[in-house]
């Protein structure tokens, strides 16, 4: 199983590869940083609809090394990235929203698959000035 579930997350500092509750803060913060809803979420990270609800409340572990956690971990990638090449909200969603010629679509509707995903977060990665991962 690649999720548990407790009663609150508290987590100072840890690394989104290794610790559980790392993950799904950061995860939870990337898509609260991407202005993404349960139901996005959900089809972002290929889960249903309880797994993306308790990401976004922050009642959910993911197991890193799961499918989810490669998942989740994209995400947060695709967050950083785009934070470190865009540098505020406003030019980050204006991004997510237009057309990328690039991409051949736009970006906050690839994301909505795994595929899709990789795609967008190696392409704004290949313009990073100093992406984490």
């Amino acid at each position: 199983m690649t999720i548990q579930h407790s009663e609150a997350l508290d987590v100072a500092r840890g690394n989104a590869r290794h610790s559980t509750e790392a993950l799904a803060l950061d995860a939870r913060r990337a898509a609260r940083g991407l202005g993404v809803g349960a139901e996005e979420l959900g089809d972002t990270l290929d889960v249903g609809p309880d797994i993306a609800n308790a990401i976004l409340a922050g009642s959910a572990r993911i197991a890193p090394g799961s499918d989810l956690a490669e998942r989740a971990l994209l995400l947060v990638r695709l967050h950083r990235a785009l934070g470190d090449v865009h540098g505020s909200v406003e030019r980050m969603h204006d991004w997510l929203h237009a057309d990328e010629p690039d991409l051949q679509g736009r970006p906050r509707e690839l994301i909505r698959t795994t595929h899709g995903l990789r795609r967008v977060v190696t392409h704004i990665e290949s313009h990073c000035k100093d992406c984490l991962y």
